[in-house]
């Protein structure tokens, strides 16, 4: 906000953020009292810091590690002692803007994308893209009694679309090329050890059971007769030989073409492919998105 940056200094703060998922910055901030006692320093006012930009940087020595930019969702006065006043902090992404409100609206002849952008610019978020592939105009699309972000995040899941934050900005895309970061991570099974080094521990990789196949299929109005319909197998479905292949049918597929279809399908059963391969870790770096 209008704050000078002198005014807090930071306590203590967490971070949790995922892909496709709004952040959560809580801040416990310290606000010191004059040394003079006739001249307090002015009251703040929480409920005017509310919307407004606040901005957390990380330092490692001299050099920038990390920036983190969002709008204060939340802001408490926690007490004072008599020599220093705390204040907590909730700082969500712009994007975050997007629940406030609730809305219907009807699309015709649009694109995902288009739709992501038009929403992103009605709440003034700086976004960013890289698409790979082709993302058809949609007869019509529906926004039925959803918040805007219920919608953006309905439409982007739907596409393979996946989004993150880049410090004020919002990067989406359908591949993921377009999140590589090039951060070299250096295994270390003894953290401790590690000094001013970027490394990743205690990971744990596994397999899971999913789907094989996904079929898909819709009815055209223009050919009654003919069924759309499409077919999406993962690599090993004929391995199982006759083993169950476990399919996914799904009679309303949401789409009368089927040039929009097969990527729609496709997506649909990436989610259940990548549900066969899973892995964790915990890390000191702070860059890690």
């Amino acid at each position: 906000g209008d704050l000078p940056e002198e005014t807090f200094a930071v306590a203590d703060f967490t971070l949790r953020e995922g892909l496709s998922d709004l952040f959560t910055l809580n801040l416990t901030l310290v606000q010191s009292l004059p040394d003079n006692p006739f001249k307090p320093k002015p009251e703040i006012d929480l409920t005017a810091l509310l919307m407004q930009e606040a901005v957390l940087q990380i330092f490692h020595g001299e050099s920038e590690q990390r920036k983190i930019t969002g709008i204060i969702s939340h802001a408490d006065w926690c007490g004072t002692d008599g020599n220093k006043t705390l204040y907590s902090f909730t700082v969500r992404p712009f994007l975050w803007r997007l629940t406030l409100n609730q809305d219907s609206h009807i699309y015709h002849r649009q694109n995902v994308p288009d739709i992501l952008s038009l929403l992103l610019k009605k709440h003034y978020v700086r976004a960013d893209s890289q698409l790979e592939d082709p993302h058809h105009n949609r007869e019509y699309t529906t926004q039925k009694r959803e918040s805007d972000y219920a919608f953006f995040c309905r439409l982007a899941a739907e596409e393979g679309i996946s989004f993150w934050f880049e410090d004020e900005t919002l990067f989406f895309s359908d591949s993921h090329l377009g999140m590589t970061a090039n951060l070299p991570l250096q295994y270390q099974p003894q953290p401790d050890t590690a000094h001013g080094q970027d490394v990743i521990y205690q990971v744990r990789l596994g397999v899971g059971m999913a789907p094989k196949r996904s079929i898909h299929r819709d009815y055209n109005p223009d050919r009654p007769l003919s069924p759309v319909y499409q077919l999406e197998s993962s690599p090993d479905y004929q391995a199982l030989g006759s083993l169950t292949p476990y399919t996914i049918y799904e009679s309303y597929g949401r789409f009368q073409q089927e040039a929009e279809g097969k990527p729609f399908v496709k997506y649909r059963h990436d989610v259940l492919k990548n549900q066969t391969q899973r892995g964790s870790g915990q890390s000191n770096c702070i860059k890690l998105r």
